[in-house]
């Protein structure tokens, strides 16, 4: 699917290796609105909890996932708040509890038709208002499902134990009890189940670039795609 009217800036790749704040970042440096579909996930997962699923009963069935995303209105501000309905949510998102039930239904095609049903609605009401000349989209499979025509792509990778610090250092601030095996293990599993899923699987899609940011800074960083960009 081609972007309607406006530039998109794919950013994919596993937890830990910089794709939000590097995301955030850029799209501050362009002028362009930020989104991101983890957070979309997480809005969807934190919805289901509230409603009394947990993640020890196994993914909930199709009718119980309709049912609970019937008429649920998720909405990402420019600047990466998310609310759900009336309600901004940003803040409750970031829970390993929340995580962990995203991944899980991430694996739902329901679950994820509606997910790029609002990332898709969403770029092309940018486009239809001109309010920004480009979106940045941040996930897992923008570049090779979301937007595969995007014309620009870049995958984020790090070594495992560079992400494992950097998760644990974001995490450690709001869960104290977090320990560093607890976090890499985490991340371990995640990479397993979406690598390995049949839908959408985490690969970077054959005309990304590929930046490892094991040993760069963030400014680094912006500093190589905003090349890329203007090349």
């Amino acid at each position: 699917m081609k972007p309607a009217g406006v530039d998109v800036i794919a950013i994919d790749g596993p937890g830990g290796v910089g794709k939000s704040t590097t995301g955030k970042r850029l799209a501050e440096r362009l002028g362009y609105y930020f989104l991101s579909s983890g957070m979309i996930y997480r809005a969807m997962a934190l919805h289901l909890l509230d409603l009394g699923w947990r993640v020890e009963s196994g993914a909930p069935s199709a009718d119980e996932v309709e049912l609970a995303l019937k008429g649920m209105e998720i909405r990402v501000a420019a600047g990466g708040r998310v609310w759900v309905g009336a309600k901004d949510v940003t803040d409750a998102l970031r829970d390993e509890e929340v995580s962990g039930a995203a991944s899980i239904l991430s694996a739902l095609p329901a679950v994820r038709a509606r997910c790029n049903q609002i990332q898709r609605k969403t770029v092309a009401g940018i486009g239809a208002t001109g309010a920004y000349p480009g979106v940045v989209l941040e996930g897992r499979d923008i570049g090779t499902v979301v937007y595969p025509d995007a014309p620009h792509k870049f995958f984020l990778t790090a070594r495992e134990e560079v992400r494992a610090q950097r998760r644990f250092a974001e995490l450690h601030g709001a869960d104290p009890q977090a320990t560093l095996g607890s976090v890499r293990e985490a991340l371990l599993e995640r990479d397993a189940r979406d690598a390995g899923r049949a839908l959408a699987p985490l690969i970077p899609a054959p005309d990304a670039r590929i930046v490892d940011t094991s040993d760069l800074t963030l400014e680094q960083v912006l500093d190589g795609i905003l090349a890329d960009l203007r090349a």
